[in-house]
């Protein structure tokens, strides 16, 4: 069955749609998490910038030990911390 509308219109549908509901389109990562999680942890007062670089460290570093073979883009993609 054939689509009554081509892609590129189906694109810009949507992107009209999501800059008129004013969102963003951004990749979620880990560090996206972090701000929320560490003032969960901190009773919701503003986390310290040492609390923020240890968790950016970690999660940067256990990025960068990981290797997934079965993924070939994981290598080329680098976390956006």
């Amino acid at each position: 069955a054939k689509s009554a509308f081509e892609a590129r219109t189906i694109k810009m549908m949507e992107l009209l749609v999501l800059s008129t509901l004013k969102w963003r389109m951004q990749a979620v990562i880990a560090c996206s998490f972090i701000d929320y999680f560490l003032c969960k942890f901190n009773d919701n007062d503003t986390p310290s910038m040492f609390a923020f670089s240890r968790s950016t460290d970690l999660i940067v570093s256990t990025t960068k030990c990981m290797k997934v073979k079965s993924d070939p883009l994981f290598s080329i993609h680098r976390p956006m911390c």
